[in-house]
């Protein structure tokens, strides 16, 4: 009896030696990550999402955030808790990489041998409980329901309208067209949105499409004694392919946190250069607390 337990004493101490050698040798595992997918949930609005990034956490240890697709060395092995964190790039701009709140961690309980390759093609992630979609009931104006939630404003020359035309998903999308009559276009949604508490995240989302033109995306600002006030935001250059774009009104509502409400609106002018221009919008939706 006691030989078998000697025995056993010296094959426990082999092995917990080979994985601080294996460790300490920098002798990495990896992890390969292709995708990672959203599943949003009923008043959610749409699955589209442009998740760019995992950031990646090994036992609660922060290892790096990683441009998707993308394959990872672990300097550790074993039973191990992994972490992924989705990351989006806010505003369009790639400098402006962040985790987006909204999403849920992705945790999984693997094991990492050394030299070897763990492969996830797709990771699927889903909105926290606590996000709020107060844009309309479905969570988004997706121009599938019979009116749209988003107004043509007096000063506008072009209007915008559901189209079959050219759309992301589903059979519509809002769509405008600018030419040399009808050369400014200024929307606005229906609908006032209060305010977050103080410097809780809001962040936009849409698809859109803009051919030829900037497009503009901004506020209105509803302060007391019933004054409004405009801020521009965001220019979203033209291209011929659609894009997930994740607008972040954070740090411009927390500037205006005594505002009673804000309004979103969308504005662009035809470029001097060309004689018409389109644009394309679907599945805009607010995101909050």
């Amino acid at each position: 009896m006691i030989n078998k337990i000697v025995v056993f004493l010296l094959i426990t101490v082999f092995l917990v030696s080979c994985n601080k050698f294996t460790e300490d040798s920098g002798v990495p595992s990896f992890i390969h990550i292709d995708k990672i997918k959203l599943n949003a949930g009923v008043g959610e609005g749409t699955d589209s999402a442009y998740i760019a990034d995992a950031w990646i956490y090994i036992d609660d240890d922060f290892i790096g955030a990683y441009e998707l697709p993308a394959t990872f060395p672990i300097l550790k092995t074993g039973a191990r808790k992994l972490i992924v964190k989705p990351g989006i790039i806010l505003n369009g701009i790639s400098a402006t990489r962040t985790i987006n709140p909204f999403f849920e961690d992705i945790s999984l309980n693997v094991n990492l041998v050394a030299d070897s390759v763990l492969h996830f093609s797709t990771l699927t992630t889903s909105y926290i409980p606590e996000a709020n979609f107060p844009w309309n009931a479905v969570g988004q104006e997706d121009f599938e329901q019979g009116g749209i939630s988003i107004d043509t404003l007096t000063a506008s020359s072009a209007w915008i309208e559901k189209s079959k035309l050219d759309v992301y998903e589903g059979d519509f999308s809002g769509y405008c067209h600018l030419n040399q009559t009808n050369d400014y276009l200024m929307v606005t949604c229906i609908s006032d949105f209060s305010l977050p508490s103080s410097s809780n995240v809001v962040i936009l989302e849409l698809n859109c499409r803009n051919t030829a033109s900037i497009l503009e995306v901004g506020l209105y600002l509803n302060l007391s004694g019933g004054t409004v006030l405009q801020k521009q935001h965001l220019y979203i250059n033209p291209g011929d392919s659609w894009k997930k774009l994740y607008v972040n009104f954070t740090d411009l509502i927390s500037q205006y946190n005594s505002a009673n409400s804000f309004k979103i609106y969308f504005s662009s002018s035809l470029s001097s250069d060309v004689s018409e221009a389109d644009i394309f919008i679907d599945n805009i939706k607010l995101v909050t607390y």
